[in-house]
Formats: structure tokens, C-alpha cells, sequence
């Protein structure tokens, strides 16, 4: 029997009924194995460092929002290590993942998310002692990075600055969710896609065109940015999963920023965002806010 098969051909046993989504019935998962599969743990691209709340710094402490499909350990890990090196305090958690998959992020309602997210922002903040915290977020993440601000009481306040990358800002029409868990192979993405199919996407809704969250920032248009949060959308010109005019947000304060007019031979698609250096760089001068290159030009995966 192939490892796929053997993947998917275990039952989750016994399964408490308030561990389901609504709707989700036990025969409904039968031929999923929950348990975090090896070839994505044994990856050099897996794990993110420890949320150490001692860490000081003269730079706010930066949180980390992970994108659909993902979790902390897999989507922007490489990048809080490099922030790590240059001196920042960084956190993250996994955010919206059925309790069933813990491992699984993002796949919740956006507004179950954001409180999460929210009461997350709040602890780094009275547990590092910092005046304001920055928010660095990938597709979803880049997403829930000025979603929370707009509707979390409180939280633009402790604020400063947003890095959002690839985010579907104005109705996203298809996710390509598997793209992120690229570094486990075809093993991980065929889970990740039976895991979303099984219990369901909630926050693909969410950000599609109609969807709650879609509808808000309609609603809010012209404000989806708060006053005092410096808000920078990143952006790549070959991203076919989350084009440019889904992500862009035309509004005071915000700089929306492509890769390709700092690095033009870099093509560099939606998931290769988390892993690209002149992504990297990008990011460390919006939260230092100067335009200085930090990082020498890449060239990321087109994925």
C-alpha cells in the first residue's frame, strides 16, 4: 500500500460530538489520519521559534499571522528567525484550526480568528511591556492583519505598524490553500485538501467575493485602514492565486508596494511570498520605515 494510502486510510476513533463542526457527522471523516505527518515535520523549513515573552528589544514585538492551510510552524517561521537575528521579539500561534486538526490553521470563521488573534496581540503586548506591537501577516494572515484592527475593540490602538502580504482584500476567487504546505510534498497537500473538504473552510467563504468578510471591507470602504496604523501591502506581479487588484487597498496611510519595482527579475508567486529575501527586505523597511536594502535581491518560487 502507497504512504498516501496509508495516510488516509486510518479513522479519527472516537470522537467527541462538541469536537465537530456543525453539520459534520463522524462518518463523514472517515479515512483521515489527524496526526502531523513526518514529511512535513522533517523538513529544515519546519518549526518557528519559541514565543519567548522575556525577549527585549528597542523595536516593537512583531506578530505573526500565518495563512490558510497553515500554522505557525510552517508559513512565516523562516522569516521570524531572520527577524530574530536583526533583533525583534517575534510570536506567533496557530489560529483557526478544528480542534480535531490543530495543526491545520485558518480554516475557521474569520470572525471566530480575529478574537483569537486579537486576545493574542493583547498578551504579547502586557506581557512584553511594549507601548505597541506590529503585525506581519501572509495571505489569510495578511488578511486577518487589517481585519482585526477594523473590528477588534482596542486593538488598532496598540498598533503601529501592518505588513500584509498577498492579502484578499476585495474577494479572493480561488485559495490554492495546498501551495502552502509545498515543503511536505504531495503527501501534505493531499491531507491538507481532504482535512478542508471533510470539515469544511469557513474563512474561504469569508474572503471570497459576498463573503462576511468581503462584505465588510465593502462597507468600510475608504476606512478599512484605522487611523495611526502604518499599513504596507506587498504584492507580486506574478501572483495568480491573489491578484494585485484583490489586494491592494487605496486608501491614506497605506503603501502598497510590488516586489518587482525593488527586485524586477524576481517572480515570485503567492506562496513563495513567506520564503522570498526581497519579500524579506521589503518587510524590514516597513517596520523600520526607511527604504534602505536590507536584503540583496531573490528570486522566489513561483508557487
Amino acid at each position: 500500500m502507497r504512504p498516501r494510502t496509508l495516510l488516509l486510510a486510518q479513522t479519527f476513533g472516537s470522537l467527541s460530538a462538541n469536537a465537530l463542526p456543525k453539520g459534520v457527522e463522524e462518518r463523514d471523516l472517515i479515512g483521515i489520519n489527524t496526526s502531523l505527518p513526518d514529511a512535513l515535520t522533517l523538513s529544515e523549513l519546519y518549526g518557528a521559534p519559541a514565543n519567548d515573552f522575556t525577549c527585549k528589544s528597542e523595536r516593537n514585538p512583531v506578530v505573526m499571522l500565518h495563512g490558510l492551510s497553515a500554522n505557525r510552524e510552517v508559513d512565516l517561521n523562516m522569516l521570524q528567525y531572520e527577524l530574530n537575528r536583526r533583533g525583534y521579539c517575534t510570536f506567533s500561534k496557530t489560529y483557526g484550526a478544528w480542534p480535531l486538526v490543530p495543526w491545520i490553521g485558518g480554516l475557521r470563521t474569520m470572525a471566530d480568528s480575529a478574537k483569537d488573534i486579537a486576545d493574542f496581540v493583547k498578551e504579547v503586548k502586557d506581557k512584553t511591556g511594549a507601548s505597541k506591537v506590529d503585525i506581519v501577516g501572509h495571505s489569510e494572515g495578511g488578511v486577518q492583519s487589517i481585519y482585526v484592527p477594523m473590528t477588534q475593540p482596542g486593538i488598532s490602538d496598540i498598533v503601529e505598524h501592518l505588513v500584509a502580504l498577498g492579502p484578499a482584500i476585495h474577494g479572493a476567487k480561488y485559495y490554492g490553500f495546498t501551495d502552502l504546505w509545498y515543503i511536505g510534498g504531495n503527501v501534505t497537500r493531499a491531507l491538507a485538501k481532504v482535512v478542508q473538504d471533510a470539515l469544511g473552510c469557513p474563512a474561504c467563504d469569508d474572503m471570497m467575493t459576498g463573503g462576511a468578510v468581503y462584505t465588510q471591507f465593502q462597507r468600510n470602504a475608504g476606512h478599512i485602514a484605522q487611523p495611526g496604523n502604518k499599513v504596507t501591502v506587498i504584492m507580486s506581479k506574478s501572483d495568480t492565486l491573489v491578484a494585485p487588484d484583490v489586494s491592494e487597498i487605496n486608501e491614506a496611510g497605506v503603501n502598497n508596494v510590488f516586489v518587482q519595482d525593488t527586485c524586477p527579475d524576481d517572480t515570485v508567486g503567492h506562496a513563495g511570498l513567506m520564503w522570498d529575501k526581497s519579500v524579506w527586505r521589503l518587510i524590514v523597511n516597513a517596520l523600520e520605515e526607511n527604504t534602505d536594502a536590507v536584503f540583496a535581491c531573490d528570486k522566489g518560487l513561483p508557487i
